[in-house]
């Protein structure tokens, strides 16, 4: 009797150590699989390369302080080009208007202070004062309209970076359907039910 009791002891003994040892080995194997999870999940790409976390004022300073580097923010790198363009055509119109700007503004001082006297310059001696004044308001009004469209093209380049880094996780899917199933309402101010049809429409993945 005191061997079987012993020997019961040993497998009984053994026994725990077996489940010891899988419980070990478990929680291990849960442990380690946890770490792979979150070690997958720190590893799962950026929403940029260079910025992680999106966020729309962001994209708004960022635009402010350089024209485009919102749009490289929002990675829409297609729009750069379009900024620099419209940037350096207005410029280029604000240059031309401010030279015949300056050119008939001086003209115009030269008619008056030479008062008929002709001066030696084709633009001074071939037209009036009205045409020289008129000529030059009209070049001082295109060049403050530069100035203007300047400014609402460098405000819209900062509404059109803060208004795509708000839809930069947007769900935008092809996937539009749209459903009728028939159901039946129940009129509470009658006995019976009333057929009807429900209309279902789905937007993105359902």
């Amino acid at each position: 009797m005191i061997k079987l009791h012993s020997i019961n002891t040993r497998n009984s003994l053994k026994l725990i150590r077996f489940f010891a040892i899988l419980t070990l080995f478990l929680n291990l194997s849960k442990s380690a699989f946890n770490q792979s999870v979150n070690l997958e999940k720190n590893k799962a790409v950026p929403s940029h390369k260079y910025f992680i976390n999106h966020n729309p004022i962001k994209a708004m300073w960022m635009s402010a302080a350089l024209p485009g580097l919102g749009q490289y923010y929002n990675q829409k790198y297609w729009k750069i080009p379009i900024v620099y363009s419209g940037f350096a055509s207005l410029a280029y119109f604000s240059i031309i208007n401010k030279q015949e700007y300056v050119k008939y503004r001086d003209a115009y001082a030269i008619k008056l202070a030479l008062n008929g006297e002709e001066s030696g310059d084709p633009i001074v001696d071939n037209f009036t004062s009205d045409q020289l004044l008129r000529q030059r308001e009209y070049y001082q009004e295109n060049l403050e309209l530069n100035y203007i469209l300047f400014g609402a093209f460098y405000l819209l380049q900062i509404i059109d970076a803060t208004v795509d880094a708000h839809f930069y996780d947007f769900d935008i899917d092809d996937n539009l359907s749209i459903g009728i199933d028939p159901i039946i309402y129940q009129n509470r101010n009658q006995i019976h039910a009333s057929p009807g049809l429900s209309l279902r429409w789905t937007i993105g993945n359902p």
